[in-house]
């Protein structure tokens, strides 16, 4: 009994439960980092997991976005294509239209010019000579563009004798004869209702782009 009353009984045993208590306090300070630990890493895993789900979605998002912005071009490709190949066809067969009417009226030409009438009843007769003059030449061929528009000189005195020499020789007989105009007619009719397709149609491509 002195024993357990020795002041060196009473310092161990105080010392024990000291270190038996700070170890408790350990193990449970242990416990509790490993638990907080455990727990942040499960966190972080499920946060990092969420964010490879989010981006993943994004990713997909754009792809799915991508894919049908490429499906809308790629229609209106087709479908601009599809507008241009029906104007070209619709422009190539007015065009067989107009070189129709060129062949059917080039070949109605000799028949409304070999013969005439001077009145319902009366008999048909030749045509009288209708005579186009070099000058009448030369003016619808400016006017048409098929000749260059005659220069004017700059010297007054030169001018007035080429002015005579040139009304001289307008008056003459070009050779031209009315069938010839009217077919020169006819060809150009059908060049310029080609040209006026071809506007139309350009007109209407641009429009239906807008």
């Amino acid at each position: 009994m002195n024993a357990f009353k020795s002041p060196w009984f009473r310092l161990g045993l105080g010392t024990g439960l000291l270190l038996l208590a700070l170890w408790l306090f350990l193990s449970v300070l242990r416990e509790a980092y490993d638990v907080g630990y455990a727990k942040a890493r499960d966190e972080g895993r499920i946060a990092l997991e969420t964010l490879r789900g989010e981006h993943q979605e994004q990713e997909l998002a754009r792809a799915r976005t991508a894919e049908t912005s490429a499906k809308a071009a790629t229609q209106r490709l087709q479908e601009e294509v599809a507008r241009n190949d029906k104007l070209a066809a619709d422009l190539a067969n007015q065009q067989r239209i107009h070189r129709q009417t060129t062949d059917r009226l080039s070949g109605e030409i000799a028949r409304v010019n070999d013969l005439y009438r001077k009145a319902l009843d009366a008999e048909p007769e030749p045509l009288p000579a209708c005579v186009f003059t070099a000058g009448f030449v030369r003016v619808w061929d400016e006017a048409t563009g098929a000749r260059a528009p005659m220069p004017e000189t700059a010297d007054p005195v030169r001018a007035a004798a080429q002015g005579t020499d040139a009304i001289a020789s307008e008056q003459l007989d070009s050779g031209i004869s009315q069938s010839a105009v009217l077919a020169h007619h006819v060809r150009y009719a059908e060049q310029c209702s080609n040209v006026a397709a071809q506007l139309d149609a350009l007109i209407d491509a641009v429009q239906e782009k807008h």
